[in-house]
Protein backbone atom coordinates (compact mmCIF):
# COMPACT_ATOMS: atom_id res chain seq x y z
CA UNK A 1 0.00 0.00 0.00
CA UNK A 2 1.45 3.37 -1.02
CA UNK A 3 1.97 6.13 1.61
CA UNK A 4 -0.77 8.22 -0.02
CA UNK A 5 -3.24 5.34 0.08
CA UNK A 6 -2.23 4.51 3.64
CA UNK A 7 -2.86 8.09 4.79
CA UNK A 8 -6.24 8.13 3.03
CA UNK A 9 -7.28 4.91 4.76
CA UNK A 10 -6.25 6.35 8.14
CA UNK A 11 -8.27 9.52 7.51
CA UNK A 12 -11.34 7.51 6.51
CA UNK A 13 -10.88 5.30 9.59
CA UNK A 14 -10.79 8.38 11.83
CA UNK A 15 -13.95 9.73 10.21
CA UNK A 16 -15.61 6.32 10.60
CA UNK A 17 -14.66 6.29 14.28
CA UNK A 18 -16.32 9.68 14.77
CA UNK A 19 -19.44 8.51 12.92
CA UNK A 20 -19.56 5.41 15.12
CA UNK A 21 -19.38 7.63 18.22
CA UNK A 22 -22.36 9.67 17.01
CA UNK A 23 -24.35 6.61 15.95
CA UNK A 24 -23.58 4.60 19.10
CA UNK A 25 -24.68 7.36 21.45
CA UNK A 26 -27.71 8.09 19.29
CA UNK A 27 -28.76 4.43 19.47
CA UNK A 28 -28.37 4.44 23.27
CA UNK A 29 -30.84 7.31 23.38
CA UNK A 30 -33.33 5.87 20.88
CA UNK A 31 -33.64 2.23 22.00
CA UNK A 32 -37.15 1.76 23.37
CA UNK A 33 -38.44 4.97 21.79
CA UNK A 34 -38.42 3.99 18.11
CA UNK A 35 -38.00 0.68 16.31
CA UNK A 36 -35.04 0.08 14.02
CA UNK A 37 -37.50 -0.40 11.14
CA UNK A 38 -38.94 3.10 11.61
CA UNK A 39 -35.51 4.61 12.17
CA UNK A 40 -34.23 3.03 8.97
CA UNK A 41 -37.25 4.37 7.09
CA UNK A 42 -36.57 7.88 8.39
CA UNK A 43 -32.82 7.77 7.70
CA UNK A 44 -33.35 6.35 4.23
CA UNK A 45 -35.80 9.08 3.19
CA UNK A 46 -33.74 11.95 4.60
CA UNK A 47 -30.45 10.57 3.24
CA UNK A 48 -31.94 10.40 -0.26
CA UNK A 49 -33.30 13.95 0.07
CA UNK A 50 -29.92 15.30 1.17
CA UNK A 51 -28.08 13.33 -1.52
CA UNK A 52 -30.46 14.75 -4.12
CA UNK A 53 -29.82 18.31 -2.88
CA UNK A 54 -26.07 17.62 -2.86
CA UNK A 55 -26.10 16.50 -6.50
CA UNK A 56 -28.39 19.35 -7.51
CA UNK A 57 -25.88 21.86 -6.15
CA UNK A 58 -23.24 20.21 -8.32
CA UNK A 59 -25.48 20.43 -11.40
CA UNK A 60 -27.60 23.61 -10.98
CA UNK A 61 -30.68 23.73 -13.17
CA UNK A 62 -30.45 20.08 -14.19
CA UNK A 63 -32.41 17.02 -13.06
CA UNK A 64 -30.65 14.55 -10.79
CA UNK A 65 -30.22 11.22 -12.62
CA UNK A 66 -31.20 8.10 -10.70
CA UNK A 67 -27.85 6.56 -11.60
CA UNK A 68 -25.96 9.42 -9.91
CA UNK A 69 -28.22 9.19 -6.89
CA UNK A 70 -27.65 5.43 -6.74
CA UNK A 71 -23.89 5.99 -6.77
CA UNK A 72 -24.01 8.47 -3.86
CA UNK A 73 -26.51 6.53 -1.73
CA UNK A 74 -25.52 2.96 -2.59
CA UNK A 75 -29.20 2.11 -3.15
CA UNK A 76 -30.77 0.28 -6.07
CA UNK A 77 -32.47 2.61 -8.60
CA UNK A 78 -35.77 0.76 -8.09
CA UNK A 79 -35.66 1.55 -4.37
CA UNK A 80 -34.76 5.16 -5.10
CA UNK A 81 -37.68 5.51 -7.50
CA UNK A 82 -40.02 3.99 -4.90
CA UNK A 83 -38.95 6.47 -2.21
CA UNK A 84 -38.92 9.51 -4.51
CA UNK A 85 -42.36 8.67 -5.92
CA UNK A 86 -43.90 8.31 -2.46
CA UNK A 87 -46.51 10.93 -1.61
CA UNK A 88 -44.68 11.53 1.67
CA UNK A 89 -41.31 12.27 0.05
CA UNK A 90 -39.92 15.63 1.23
CA UNK A 91 -42.50 15.70 4.02
CA UNK A 92 -41.35 15.69 7.67
CA UNK A 93 -41.91 12.37 9.39
CA UNK A 94 -43.23 13.99 12.57
CA UNK A 95 -46.17 15.30 10.51
CA UNK A 96 -47.17 11.80 9.36
CA UNK A 97 -49.77 10.47 11.79
CA UNK A 98 -49.30 6.87 10.63
CA UNK A 99 -45.54 7.06 11.12
CA UNK A 100 -45.76 8.70 14.55
CA UNK A 101 -48.44 6.34 15.83
CA UNK A 102 -46.30 3.32 14.99
CA UNK A 103 -42.88 4.33 16.29
CA UNK A 104 -42.60 1.30 18.57
CA UNK A 105 -44.09 -2.17 18.73
CA UNK A 106 -46.21 -1.08 21.71
CA UNK A 107 -47.58 1.96 19.89
CA UNK A 108 -48.43 -0.17 16.83
CA UNK A 109 -50.43 -2.55 19.02
CA UNK A 110 -52.27 0.26 20.82
CA UNK A 111 -53.00 2.05 17.53
CA UNK A 112 -54.63 -1.04 16.02
CA UNK A 113 -56.42 -1.97 19.23
CA UNK A 114 -58.05 1.47 19.46
CA UNK A 115 -58.89 1.97 15.78
CA UNK A 116 -60.08 -1.37 14.39
CA UNK A 117 -63.77 -2.25 15.00
CA UNK A 118 -62.72 -5.84 15.66
CA UNK A 119 -61.03 -4.71 18.85
CA UNK A 120 -62.77 -1.45 19.81
CA UNK A 121 -66.37 -0.35 20.21
CA UNK A 122 -66.27 2.57 17.77
CA UNK A 123 -69.52 4.06 19.08
CA UNK A 124 -68.18 4.45 22.60
CA UNK A 125 -64.50 4.52 21.67
CA UNK A 126 -63.76 1.99 24.40
CA UNK A 127 -61.21 -0.74 23.52
CA UNK A 128 -62.65 -4.19 24.06
CA UNK A 129 -61.33 -6.57 26.71
CA UNK A 130 -59.74 -9.29 24.59
CA UNK A 131 -59.02 -12.95 24.99
CA UNK A 132 -55.26 -13.34 24.97
CA UNK A 133 -55.41 -16.27 22.55
CA UNK A 134 -57.81 -17.02 19.74
CA UNK A 135 -58.36 -16.90 15.99
CA UNK A 136 -60.70 -13.88 15.98
CA UNK A 137 -60.79 -10.60 17.92
CA UNK A 138 -58.04 -11.64 20.33
CA UNK A 139 -54.86 -10.01 21.58
CA UNK A 140 -52.98 -12.63 19.58
CA UNK A 141 -54.61 -11.33 16.38
CA UNK A 142 -53.78 -7.73 17.32
CA UNK A 143 -50.11 -8.61 17.70
CA UNK A 144 -50.01 -10.60 14.45
CA UNK A 145 -51.63 -7.78 12.49
CA UNK A 146 -49.81 -4.87 14.14
CA UNK A 147 -46.31 -6.35 14.01
CA UNK A 148 -45.15 -8.07 10.87
CA UNK A 149 -41.61 -8.84 12.05
CA UNK A 150 -40.76 -12.46 12.68
CA UNK A 151 -39.62 -13.58 16.11
CA UNK A 152 -41.93 -11.32 18.14
CA UNK A 153 -44.14 -13.52 20.31
CA UNK A 154 -47.53 -12.73 21.77
CA UNK A 155 -46.14 -13.43 25.25
CA UNK A 156 -43.23 -11.00 24.88
CA UNK A 157 -45.54 -8.28 23.51
CA UNK A 158 -47.96 -8.78 26.39
CA UNK A 159 -45.15 -8.62 28.95
CA UNK A 160 -43.82 -5.41 27.40
CA UNK A 161 -47.23 -3.72 27.55
CA UNK A 162 -47.65 -4.91 31.13
CA UNK A 163 -44.28 -3.44 32.14
CA UNK A 164 -45.29 -0.14 30.54
CA UNK A 165 -48.49 -0.08 32.59
CA UNK A 166 -50.67 -0.12 29.49
CA UNK A 167 -52.61 -3.33 30.07
CA UNK A 168 -54.22 -5.34 32.84
CA UNK A 169 -54.23 -9.12 32.62
CA UNK A 170 -57.33 -10.77 34.07
CA UNK A 171 -57.38 -14.19 35.71
CA UNK A 172 -59.67 -15.54 32.98
CA UNK A 173 -56.89 -15.18 30.37
CA UNK A 174 -58.24 -11.91 29.08
CA UNK A 175 -56.40 -8.62 28.71
CA UNK A 176 -57.66 -5.07 29.09
CA UNK A 177 -56.10 -1.91 27.65
CA UNK A 178 -55.78 0.39 30.66
CA UNK A 179 -54.38 3.43 28.91
CA UNK A 180 -53.96 4.69 25.36
CA UNK A 181 -51.49 7.35 26.41
CA UNK A 182 -48.09 6.42 25.11
CA UNK A 183 -45.90 6.45 27.01
CA UNK A 184 -46.52 6.64 30.77
CA UNK A 185 -45.86 9.84 32.72
CA UNK A 186 -42.42 8.75 33.92
CA UNK A 187 -41.43 7.65 30.44
CA UNK A 188 -42.81 10.88 28.92
CA UNK A 189 -40.44 12.80 31.19
CA UNK A 190 -37.59 10.62 29.96
CA UNK A 191 -38.64 11.19 26.34
CA UNK A 192 -38.78 14.94 26.97
CA UNK A 193 -35.23 14.90 28.30
CA UNK A 194 -34.12 12.85 25.31
CA UNK A 195 -35.77 15.37 22.96
CA UNK A 196 -33.85 18.24 24.52
CA UNK A 197 -30.59 16.36 24.12
CA UNK A 198 -31.33 15.29 20.54
CA UNK A 199 -32.31 18.86 19.64
CA UNK A 200 -28.93 20.00 20.97
CA UNK A 201 -27.12 17.33 18.94
CA UNK A 202 -29.08 18.35 15.84
CA UNK A 203 -28.17 22.00 16.32
CA UNK A 204 -24.50 21.13 16.82
CA UNK A 205 -24.43 19.05 13.63
CA UNK A 206 -26.14 21.92 11.83
CA UNK A 207 -23.30 24.20 12.92
CA UNK A 208 -20.73 21.62 11.79
CA UNK A 209 -22.40 21.35 8.37
CA UNK A 210 -22.53 25.12 7.91
CA UNK A 211 -18.85 25.46 8.82
CA UNK A 212 -17.86 22.68 6.43
CA UNK A 213 -19.80 24.38 3.65
CA UNK A 214 -18.54 27.89 4.48
CA UNK A 215 -15.60 27.85 2.01
CA UNK A 216 -18.05 26.99 -0.80
CA UNK A 217 -21.02 29.16 0.19
CA UNK A 218 -18.96 32.11 1.38
CA UNK A 219 -20.94 32.31 4.63
CA UNK A 220 -19.30 33.16 7.94
CA UNK A 221 -18.31 30.29 10.19
CA UNK A 222 -20.31 29.92 13.38
CA UNK A 223 -18.51 29.49 16.69
CA UNK A 224 -17.59 25.84 17.19
CA UNK A 225 -14.92 24.97 19.70
CA UNK A 226 -14.20 22.22 22.20
CA UNK A 227 -11.64 21.64 24.93
CA UNK A 228 -10.68 18.32 26.45
CA UNK A 229 -7.92 16.30 28.00
CA UNK A 230 -7.14 12.59 28.04
CA UNK A 231 -5.25 12.68 31.33
CA UNK A 232 -7.77 12.97 34.16
CA UNK A 233 -7.57 10.86 37.29
CA UNK A 234 -10.97 9.13 37.72
CA UNK A 235 -10.69 9.94 41.43
CA UNK A 236 -11.15 13.62 40.52
CA UNK A 237 -14.24 13.04 38.39
CA UNK A 238 -16.78 14.55 40.78
CA UNK A 239 -14.63 17.62 41.46
CA UNK A 240 -14.16 18.24 37.72
CA UNK A 241 -17.87 17.73 37.03
CA UNK A 242 -18.80 20.20 39.79
CA UNK A 243 -16.33 22.83 38.60
CA UNK A 244 -17.51 22.50 35.00
CA UNK A 245 -21.15 22.69 36.05
CA UNK A 246 -20.50 26.01 37.79
CA UNK A 247 -18.55 27.32 34.80
CA UNK A 248 -21.22 26.33 32.26
CA UNK A 249 -24.07 27.65 34.41
CA UNK A 250 -22.41 31.06 34.59
CA UNK A 251 -21.82 31.02 30.83
CA UNK A 252 -25.47 30.03 30.27
CA UNK A 253 -26.69 33.01 32.31
CA UNK A 254 -24.48 35.34 30.27
CA UNK A 255 -25.87 33.84 27.05
CA UNK A 256 -29.45 34.51 28.18
CA UNK A 257 -28.57 38.17 28.74
CA UNK A 258 -27.10 38.47 25.23
CA UNK A 259 -30.04 36.72 23.56
CA UNK A 260 -32.57 38.87 25.43
CA UNK A 261 -30.71 41.99 24.32
CA UNK A 262 -31.40 41.16 20.66
CA UNK A 263 -34.83 39.56 21.09
CA UNK A 264 -37.74 41.25 19.31
CA UNK A 265 -40.80 42.24 21.39
CA UNK A 266 -43.16 40.11 19.27
CA UNK A 267 -42.90 37.02 17.08
CA UNK A 268 -43.50 36.65 13.36
CA UNK A 269 -42.91 33.99 10.71
CA UNK A 270 -39.80 35.65 9.23
CA UNK A 271 -37.71 35.61 12.39
CA UNK A 272 -34.64 33.47 13.05
CA UNK A 273 -34.26 30.96 15.87
CA UNK A 274 -30.76 31.06 17.37
CA UNK A 275 -29.04 29.97 20.54
CA UNK A 276 -26.05 28.27 22.13
CA UNK A 277 -25.67 24.93 23.87
CA UNK A 278 -23.69 23.99 26.96
CA UNK A 279 -22.67 20.48 27.89
CA UNK A 280 -19.86 18.54 29.52
CA UNK A 281 -18.79 15.12 28.29
CA UNK A 282 -16.75 12.18 29.52
CA UNK A 283 -15.33 9.27 27.52
CA UNK A 284 -13.90 6.13 29.08
CA UNK A 285 -10.44 5.53 27.59
CA UNK A 286 -9.46 2.48 29.65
Amino acid sequence: MSPVTSNSVKEVALLTKSIELVVRNLMKTLVGKITLVRLQEMIEAHFIEEAEDYLRRERPGRDVPLTSLALVTGLDTRKLAQVRNSENYHKPKHAESEFVSNLTAESSIVELWTSDPAFTDLDSGVPRVLDIWGEEGSFEVVVRQAIRSRGITVTSALERLKQSGLVKIHHDSRVQLKSTKLPSKSVRKHVGEAKLGLDAVGHLLGTVHRNLEAPVTGSDRLFQQGNWTHRLDPANRQRVESAMRDLLENARKEAVIVLERFEEPSADEFQLAAGVGFYYFEVETF
